[in-house]
Formats: C-alpha cells, structure tokens, sequence
C-alpha cells in the first residue's frame, strides 16, 4: 500500500509516474493526454469507445484483441470490399496487438503490460477476469496507481449481475425505451445503440476524473503535497493511487432521465411516450413539408408564440383565449398542432426556413446523414475528418469532439490491422526478443 506523506515528506516520483514524465517530454506536437497509457481490453462500444475518446486526445491507447480474430467491430457491417467501416471510425488512432488472455502466458504478458500502464477499460462479463486471475486485486497489486474501468449491461453488483444482455437491456431497464414513440404503439428503440455510447461518454470521464485525482497538482503545476491529517491538505494533493470504476449500461441511461424519478416519487407521476411532442408544450411536433421534408418550428413558449402567428400569417391566434398561455396551448393541443402543420403542408422546407430564419422563430430541419455532408456549417466547424486508413484508403467519418481551443485532439492515424503493433509493443516496450515473438506467435499467444 502508498504510504501517507507528511509535511516533511514529499512524494517521490514513483518509476510509473517517471515514465509518463519521459513519455510527455518525447512528444513532437503534445496533445492534452499525451503519456497516459490506456489498455483497451473492451469489445462493441461502451469500452473501446471511451479508449476512442482518450486516444483523441493523444493517450496511447493499445487495443488488445483476439490472435486470429479480432475485436467483434470487425466483423459488424457496413462493409467496404470485407472491411468495417464501423471499425474504421472506433479503431482510430490505437495501437493493435494480439493476446489470449485465455492463456496463462497471455495473462503474464498483460500483468506486463499492466506495470507500464495507467489505465484499462474492459467490458466482458463481469467475473471474466476473475476467472483468468487478471481481476482488479490482482493488476492494482502489480501496480497501485492503475485506474480500471468496467462496464456491464447490470454493473459488478446487485442481483442482476450475472445476466447477460446488450444496449437494449441498457434502454429497457434504464426507462428510455418506455418513452421512446408514440403513447397508442409500442415502445420504439432509438436509431442508434445509446445506452453503449452513452455509457462510454461517463466512462471517459470516470477515467480522467480518477486520473486527475492520482495525480491532481498545485497552481504552479507540481504534484501536490498532501499535509497528513487535515481535510485541506487531502483536498489539495493527489493520492497517487489508482481504483475500481463501475458502470453499467442502464445506469448512464437512467442518470439522463430528467426530472422522471422525483415526479414519480414526489407526485406519482409515471411518464409514457408523448410521440415527437412534449407533455408541457404546444405546439410542437415534426411537421411534414409540401416537399415532403420533416422541420420542426419551435416556439411554443410566451415570447415566442406571437412570432409564430406572425410567421404562419395568424395574428388572431394571439386573440384566441384557447391560444393565449403556453398552459392554456398545452391544454389545446391538438387544435393548436393542427393548426401548424397545416400552413407547414403548404410550403417547401427551404421556404419555412427562409421564412423563420427572417422572424426570429427557431426552426429545426430532420436532416439525413447526405444533409450533414453536404451542410456548410458542418463543413466549416470540421465536424467532420477525412482518415487515412490502412485498408481502404481515405474514410470520411466524425472528428474529434469536444473542440479545445489551445490543445484540440487530432486523429493522427487509421484504425490499425489487426496486430499491427505486437513488434512495437512486445519487442520496444516488454523487450521481448524476435525468438521470444515468434515462440508465442507460434503457441497463439499472440
């Protein structure tokens, strides 16, 4: 265990925190996670994609993937000539080696790597690695100051633990897909998986949140030091240790539902699906266009109602008593709905647009995945980055997010081959020889 440090005695640089330091000073353009080594044991989303958002930001990230088959995102379509351009957008700027972990040189090889590492993210079944010796107990023992991340449909505790499941559980249970469609269908799943991309938003951030308390520093940018025994000095100084994250799929989904549970405990309120409008707004909807296009204009408040009657050419609607209050649209609903979409079915999209725009009504247009390319906010943002990869060449996919004005993240390479890295990473960093290489290549090891 870390000692705790006194007044008198600062901390030493541990070996861990030394080589980050080298690491740091070797780097030619510094991004803002430049020398933190992250292992990526994790497959689909919930943990590649945290180690995604990490390497972003120029963490060296070393995706550890089955000898001979690979991380399970390679085999997920779309494909271009057998290659997934799922993969191409959530290999990016990672390192590939190949290890079984099944094995017990496996398991040696990533205790090796665990040693020089700061952080791992994995998301198997939870007691999978328990049951390869490779649980938190045991990598933490080989090095205190690693964070490990884990995620899990149901979290490492409770009585669903065991159970198996995807992002479907995450949005059942977490109570999106109860809300998710209109109130007389059944429930509808969002286009995309969000419990698992969700989940590895928070996972990022626990880990950066873990990693700022190990190593928090003073205003001058020196490591802390922690005055042992007051509240200050523990508040102001990092522990230099690592620890145990937990996330669970339906968690992340539950943590972003609003207001849902205290009106449920507070006012027995019990959500359902309201469809595209809400309960405590009007009007509201998506309105078709004459051409067939499907734009939203938003302005159901007081402020904004009188420019949409305005706007749609309907100043007696500010006159009308059933109009007169957003309570009173909300209680109308229907009628004031009805009313919009209406004058929207007249009109091509472009118009309405042009229309709103000039009167100061926000105005919304459901684009497709073609409108997003082809849009020149998006284009001049750079949302969007061309990546050069290894297999198909060029792949247009979304860029680095969120935006740093002084220290931005940079996509510096494609998704790599599968085991692109092992001589890199088992030669330069673990001082393997080529004999050594080639035996556990041959055992499939690696």
């Amino acid at each position: 265990m870390t000692r705790e440090r006194t007044a008198r005695q600062p901390r030493r640089p541990t070996p861990a925190a030394q080589q980050r330091a080298r690491r740091l000073r070797t780097q030619t353009a510094r991004l803002p996670l430049a020398g933190l080594r992250v292992l990526d044991l994790g497959t689909r989303i919930a943990a590649p994609f945290a180690a995604t958002l990490l390497a972003d930001f120029g963490a060296e990230v070393i995706k550890i993937e089955q000898p001979g088959v690979g991380d399970f995102m390679r085999t997920i379509g779309p494909f271009e000539d057998g290659y997934s351009l799922w993969w191409a957008v959530e290999g990016r700027n990672k390192k590939s080696i190949t290890l079984d972990l099944r094995k017990p040189a496996g398991q040696e090889l990533l205790k090796r790597l665990v040693a020089e590492s700061d952080a791992l993210v994995e998301n198997f079944q939870p007691g999978t690695l328990e049951g390869w010796n490779l649980g938190p107990d045991v990598l933490c023992a080989i090095n205190p100051e690693l964070v490990v991340s884990r995620v899990s449909v149901y979290g490492q505790t409770g009585p669903y633990r065991d159970r198996p499941g995807l992002d479907r559980n995450g949005i059942a249970m977490g109570g999106l897909l109860h809300l998710t469609g209109y109130k007389d269908r059944p429930p509808v799943r969002p286009g995309i998986i969000v419990s698992d991309y969700l989940t590895g938003i928070f996972n990022a951030l626990g880990v950066m949140i873990a990693l700022y308390e190990r190593d928090r520093r003073d205003g001058a940018g020196r490591v802390a030091k922690t005055r042992t025994g007051t509240a200050a000095g523990r508040a102001r100084g990092g522990s230099g240790r690592g620890q145990e994250l937990d996330l669970a799929l339906y968690a992340s989904i539950l943590r972003i539902l609003e207001h849902t549970v205290p009106a449920y405990e507070r006012l027995g309120i019990v959500r359902g699906r309201e469809g595209n409008r809400l309960a405590n707004s009007a009007p509201l909807d998506n309105w078709e266009t004459k051409d067939g296009q499907f734009v939203s204009v938003i302005a159901a408040g007081d402020a904004l109602f009188p420019r949409l009657a305005k706007l749609i050419g309907r100043p007696d609607l500010l006159d009308d008593p059933r109009f007169s209050s957003l309570e009173k649209r909300v209680e109308n609903s229907d009628e004031i709905n009805g009313i919009v979409a209406a004058w929207v079915k007249r009109h091509d999209a472009a118009d309405i647009e042009q229309r709103a725009l000039a009167g100061g009504v926000p105005f919304a247009r459901t684009y497709t995945v073609a409108d997003i390319c082809a849009d020149p906010h998006v284009q001049a943002r750079g949302d969007l980055a061309v990546v050069p990869d290894p297999i198909v060449g060029p792949v247009k996919m979304q860029g680095v997010y969120p935006r740093l004005s002084r220290t931005p993240g940079r996509i510096r390479s494609g998704a790599p081959r599968l085991g692109q890295h092992n001589d890199a990473v088992y030669g330069k960093l673990l001082g393997l020889s080529a004999k050594e290489r080639a035996r556990l290549r041959a055992e499939r090891v690696i």
